[in-house]
């Protein structure tokens, strides 16, 4: 199979954006929405509050028309030892500050979703207002009774103060664990990979533009007091966020191309992610991968030449063989490491 072209995968969210997303594709026309989401080879459905079949489905080209990526994709795609693609990647822009939240553990999801999957994510920072910022981790002095008397009282300004606040840029690169209470803030446009879940506890009953989330789309019917047990409290310093989650990655330079490892299976084996800016690049992976041009430039798999757009994104098989890459700037996402 050849490398498959992936088209906008819009998703609705609770939170307003998307303008940052459309000028970064090229388009004409930009504009905030609560479409502010686009969901990169992605298998799984975004869980809304409004149920919309085979929403977050990826899109593809495939013999001349659009279909599911479930439906296209075998399982010999994946890779050997492989049985589905166990990840998610997004572009997401936010025009307004996301909740307060946590993504469960793998050990959570298994208690109370009956899932093999938590919601590990990593942030590669496309682009960011002057102001912008990410709320990470709680600081030493919060504990659980403390941060639940600030929830039952829904004292916001309190719940980010009980959290660092850190600036961020163009470049940066932040992982997520699951368990971490985190926020991104207004004016921040990212690259997510994470886990394939949808799963977030909230910490807010309220959006910043006003929705109203049910208690459902707090806690996912595993109660409160469950929700609340979600988030990790281990005290950490502002120091040691700093050393664990922001990633600083290495650089190596070869005669065509130079690769900028941004995530390693070091820093997390639920993932991976390499920049590579090149010359030439041949990719020969035993697992699929996707690629996503930062970039004009040129893709070519048996003598067909395809012409790449900044945006573009491309779902790899592992069956695709010497996939080459001239005169482009690329990011390669890669699955979870094999045990």
């Amino acid at each position: 199979m050849k490398p498959l072209k992936q088209y906008e995968t819009r998703v609705r969210r609770t939170y307003t954006g998307g303008k940052r997303l459309d000028a970064f594709l090229g388009k004409s026309h930009c504009e905030n929405s609560f479409y502010p989401e686009d969901w990169i080879s992605s298998f799984c459905e975004a869980k809304n509050k409004e149920y919309v079949k085979n929403e977050g489905i990826t899109r593809v080209e495939c013999g001349g028309k659009l279909q599911l990526i479930t439906d296209v994709v075998n399982p010999s795609d994946f890779g050997k030892g492989r049985s589905d693609a166990g990840v998610l990647i997004k572009y997401l822009d936010a025009a307004e500050r996301l909740g307060i939240q946590v993504h469960p553990t793998k050990e959570y999801s298994r208690k109370h979703f009956n899932s093999e999957y938590g919601k590990t994510e990593c942030w590669y920072v496309l682009g960011a207002a002057d102001s912008a910022c990410v709320y990470l981790g709680f600081k030493p002095e919060v504990t659980r009774e403390k941060f639940k008397d600030l929830f039952n009282s829904q004292d916001i300004t309190g719940m980010l103060e009980a959290m660092h606040r850190f600036d961020v840029h163009e470049g940066d690169v932040i992982l997520v664990t699951g368990g971490m209470p985190h926020a991104i803030g207004e004016g921040c446009f990212l690259l997510e990979i994470q886990e394939p879940s949808d799963y977030t506890m909230r910490a807010e009953t309220t959006t910043v533009s006003g929705l109203v989330y049910t208690p459902e789309q707090i806690h996912y019917g595993v109660g409160y007091e469950n929700m609340l047990d979600c988030f990790d409290y281990t005290p950490k310093s502002r120091e040691e966020i700093i050393d664990a989650h922001f990633l600083k990655g290495n650089v190596s330079n070869e005669a065509t191309y130079a690769k900028h490892t941004l995530i390693s299976y070091l820093d997390t084996p639920y993932f991976a992610l390499d920049r590579i800016t090149c010359q030439k690049y041949t990719l020969n992976e035993d697992s699929f991968v996707t690629v996503i041009a930062l970039s004009s430039g040129n893709m070519i798999y048996k003598d067909e030449k395809t012409e790449l757009c900044r945006g573009d994104k491309y779902f790899i098989s592992a069956n695709c063989d010497d996939v080459v890459f001239k005169d482009a700037d690329i990011l390669i996402c890669y699955p979870p490491k094999l045990d």
